[in-house]
């Protein structure tokens, strides 16, 4: 299983008022009978159903503000689960949150990544928590807020020449640094893309076959249809680059370079050093993770979607800022062991109602000062979670 991401589509109907009503999806009815008063107590009207096909139902009936998901409905031989809410055609981007135990299977919540669930809390459900998902998505409307160039914001690269989700591509490793990618096959595509995102583009990066000077013109003419003759420019070519091109573009060879040094070569460019997070050598990994900053008291319950030597990977509709430094209890659901430790913020990307640009929603969190044993820990959960891909 890859990194998993999933880019909000576009709804033109979408109100510029969100809807005040929940879809809580509980069959066992507990998970409704606390949630329920808490839910109305922010102001939000419940919708209750006991299965995810009348979930889907649902959705053709009204747009909720988000769909919560008790874990014990999903199915447990294989079969969709999220991703057929996720499927739906009018609101499948509705944000999914799913309520998960110490107890739940692995499988099951490897299964909410893969159906494209943005979020999980452990239960019992902390009001907290519930209030903070419940402002930021009534706060976040359609449209745009301009992003400033800090040392840890993400930055926004059109990357010419490779589709979403390409095994082994640039962009799925450029993603999981926090990077918000603009994705077009042809010139053509990348100036209408350049056009409809309407912000700043830091970085064009686009994959060519050879080193010639005709690619080299190719190149030129992006640039200067987009309108980015002023952006830095990357060519990663897959023969070999003997020099490097004038025209202000600086060109690498994928034959040559390995990946983590690719990507040291463009975040450099980028003024980011994401080493850390050695993105080349994660794998899938999920679990519950609960985090919370240095110095507060309450703690916030999300999940994990990859891990690293270095780093953890979670999705959260409410991530903690960049740059915070944060304490980690690591879930494990095979062993119900509880791995505890300080990290820091390398990333993160909050919810947003709309986007053209695809990133995965959460945080990428450094593991910092961890005892030799739990690394050790972390190196074999790396290991056994290899084997199985």
């Amino acid at each position: 299983m890859s990194f998993a991401t999933h880019a909000l589509s576009h709804q033109s109907g979408v109100s510029a008022e969100p809807s005040r009503k929940v879809l809580l999806v509980d069959q066992a009815k507990e998970l409704r009978l606390y949630l329920t008063p808490l839910l109305r107590a922010v102001g939000c009207e419940v919708v209750s159903v006991d299965n995810l096909l009348s979930a889907r139902v649902e959705l053709s009936r009204f747009r909720p503000l988000m769909v919560v998901v008790d874990w014990r409905v999903l199915p447990a031989d294989g079969s969709p689960g999220c991703a057929a809410l996720r499927g739906h055609a009018q609101n499948g981007d509705v944000p999914i949150l799913v309520v998960v135990g110490d107890h739940t299977p692995a499988e099951l919540l490897e299964a909410c990544v893969q159906g494209g669930a943005e979020d999980c809390m452990l239960g019992p459900v902390r009001v907290p928590e519930l209030q903070a998902r419940i402002d930021v998505l009534r706060e976040r409307v359609p449209g745009t807020t301009p992003r400033l160039m800090e040392r840890r914001t993400p930055r926004t690269v059109l990357l010419v020449g490779e589709r979403p989700g390409a095994r082994g591509g640039l962009g799925a490793d450029l993603e999981a640094c926090g990077h918000h990618l603009l994705y077009a096959s042809t010139t053509e595509q990348a100036v209408a893309r350049v056009a409809e995102f309407g912000e700043p583009i830091h970085l064009l990066l686009t994959r060519a076959s050879v080193t010639s000077a005709e690619e080299m013109m190719r190149v030129e003419r992006l640039r200067t249809e987009s309108r980015l003759g002023r952006v830095h420019t990357v060519v990663v070519s897959d023969g070999e680059v003997t020099a490097v091109p004038m025209l202000g573009q600086v060109w690498l060879s994928a034959r040559t370079l390995a990946p983590r040094h690719l990507l040291a070569r463009i975040n450099g460019l980028m003024q980011r050093n994401v080493s850390t997070l050695l993105v080349d050598e994660r794998v899938p990994f999920v679990c519950p993770v609960e985090y919370r900053e240095v110095g507060s008291f309450s703690w916030s319950s999300c999940y994990s979607s990859a891990l690293s030597p270095g780093a953890l990977f979670v999705r959260t509709l409410v991530p903690a800022r960049a740059g915070a430094a944060l304490e980690l209890r690591i879930h494990l659901p095979t062993t119900r062991e509880v791995l505890e430790g300080p990290g820091l913020v390398s990333w993160s990307n909050p919810y947003t109602s709309r986007r053209t640009s695809t990133y995965p929603l959460g945080m990428g969190i450094q593991f910092l000062g961890m005892s030799p044993r739990r690394l050790m820990q972390l190196r074999e959960l790396i290991r056994a979670s290899s084997g199985l891909i």
